[in-house]
């Protein structure tokens, strides 16, 4: 697999769906180092892709977009909460159950390591330490761009590893980890996804999040609608309005047949 950087585009979650798998499909070995993908409105989607992904996955037995949305964002459970605090509480009680039913699960969810990452202190809520942390920063002249991540780092280290956290600088945001130091060792599975990073720009708020490695098919549009949504519900409860959603896959696979492809790309197109 050679190295072959690419950034791909689009307005919607569904378009630039359809562009990273296209792009990736595309060479030899259907898979990609370094692909970039950037979501202008990532809260949007066209039903006609959305449909044609579902049907895709249901074929190969594979979870729906829903099912892999609510590892990283439960949109319907934070409908029903009353405030962050409610919802991270809720969620947190049923994390052990979620946990025992799906043996995808057993290591945990996205979400669960959002708002229960283990910790030596115990669970900690990095999602209301950023809603906090923005709401801070908001309410003070100049508020600093970014100081807003949740990343590979410990909790409790807000430097991280070789100043990941680039403590005291202007331009850099603050940690939403992922990743637990010590207790995630296999070099395959779970947490896929690394750290996500938030960025103020006036009255947006940016994000960016990192993923190791990235099935586009069985995880890829899934993903990205859920980071869209986390992206609505921070941007949300401090007044902002959501910005560019931008998704970095160290390395991004392909991993249905590829006439499989060809028959979603039609139908995605067929008007």
């Amino acid at each position: 697999m050679s190295l072959a950087q690419q950034v791909v585009r689009g307005a919607t979650v569904s378009d630039a769906w359809l562009s990273a798998v296209e792009t990736v499909d595309a060479v030899p070995e259907r898979r990609m180092f370094h692909l970039v993908t950037c979501i202008d409105d990532p809260a949007s989607e066209r039903p006609r892709i959305r449909a044609a992904v579902d049907a895709l996955l249901g074929d190969l037995d594979l979870s729906t977009v829903k099912t892999v949305t609510n590892t990283i964002f439960p949109a319907e459970m934070a409908a029903r909460s009353q405030d962050h605090t409610d919802l991270a509480a809720r969620y947190r009680r049923v994390y052990p159950i979620l946990r025992r039913l799906h043996p995808g699960n057993r290591l945990g969810t996205y979400f669960g390591r959002i708002v229960a990452h283990p910790a030596a202190a115990g669970e900690h809520d990095q999602l209301g330490e950023l809603i906090r942390r923005l709401n801070t920063e908001l309410r003070t002249r100049g508020p600093k761009a970014a100081r807003y991540e949740m990343n590979v780092a410990g909790p409790g280290d807000p430097a991280g590893p070789a100043g990941f956290g680039c403590v005291g600088d202007p331009a850099d945001a603050g940690p939403v980890h992922v990743y637990a130091v010590g207790r995630d060792t296999s070099p395959m599975g779970f947490p896929c996804l690394s750290f996500c990073s938030f960025q103020l720009d006036d009255d947006l708020l940016h994000m960016v999040a990192h993923y190791r490695y990235q099935y586009l098919v069985q995880r890829g549009y899934g993903n990205y609608l859920g980071l869209g949504q986390l992206l609505g519900y921070v941007s949300a409860l401090t007044g902002l309005r959501p910005g560019q959603l931008m998704i970095v896959a160290g390395i991004a696979a392909v991993d249905a047949p590829r006439y499989r492809i060809a028959q979603v790309l039609a139908s995605a197109r067929d008007h």
